[in-house]
């Protein structure tokens, strides 16, 4: 009898993931189609324009995961929401190990941007999300998105980066790509590290969507102490300071994910 209720209920997850990924679609294409030309209408100015759709985004995302818990889709938490919210100006890092964990991130945080791949960039049901928001286009330039980063964090925006650059591929080590350590080095910005755990594992690269595991997936966000840049800023030349601060990120996350 246990089986046949625990089989019911995956299957109902099946359905109601396939539903959140609908509402994740439709909600993005009618935010780009309605809510963001009025507000290029209604506001001149650049930077009002994108503070106001950060907001939106924000509490559309935190709306979003609510509905997931509803469902009985997922489960989360936050440990150190309040950290999140009172950073400005930072880099925030964090482990990739499923789709989702953008959402969470961005669903916890204010007035922040994050770095879009090409492919989400020119997404008909993202695009006009992503672009209102003034979050930060990878097209293949480094320069220009190691520039770009390092603007929006001077600007007082908190920059959200995977350094690994997608998701966690099961069984393989995580490796760290520099960019973001330049970025942060350049705008003399704090690095604040997050690490996320998905139990159990869900939506991971190479996974199909409908492969939901047995049992609830249940997401954790834990935010860490910041890291200041100034003891790496004074190291010469600038990638040997970027190389000891990833190292020292990478230590870190690997040391938090163990624990």
């Amino acid at each position: 009898m246990m089986q046949v209720l625990r089989s019911i209920e995956r299957g109902g997850r099946v359905v109601t993931t396939g539903l959140s990924f609908v509402l994740f679609g439709v909600g993005g294409l009618a935010m780009a189609l309605a809510v963001f030309p009025l507000i290029n209408i209604g506001f001149h100015a650049r930077d009002l324009r994108q503070r106001i759709a950060q907001i939106i985004v924000q509490r559309t995302w935190r709306m979003y995961i609510r509905i997931m818990a509803l469902m009985g889709t997922v489960s989360y938490e936050c440990r150190g929401e309040d950290i999140l919210k009172r950073d400005h100006g930072v880099m925030v890092v964090a482990n990739h190990p499923s789709l989702l964990d953008i959402v969470f991130m961005m669903a916890f945080m204010q007035r922040t941007k994050c770095v879009v791949k090409a492919g989400v960039w020119n997404n008909p049901f993202m695009a006009g999300v992503v672009r209102a928001a003034g979050y930060i286009p990878n097209l293949g330039d480094p320069e220009r998105l190691l520039e770009d980063c390092a603007q929006a964090l001077r600007e007082g925006n908190n920059v959200v980066i995977f350094p690994e650059g997608s998701r966690t591929v099961p069984g393989q080590p995580r490796v760290m790509q520099r960019g973001f350590a330049y970025a942060a080095l350049k705008a003399g910005a704090p690095v604040r590290l997050v690490s996320i755990t998905c139990v159990p594992p869900n939506l991971q690269k190479g996974v199909p969507w409908y492969r939901v595991p047995v049992t609830k997936p249940h997401w954790t966000l834990t935010v860490h102490d910041r890291i200041e840049v100034f003891e790496f800023a004074g190291q010469d030349p600038l990638p040997v300071a970027a190389r000891h601060l990833v190292t020292r990120v990478d230590e870190m996350m690997e040391e938090k994910l163990r624990a």
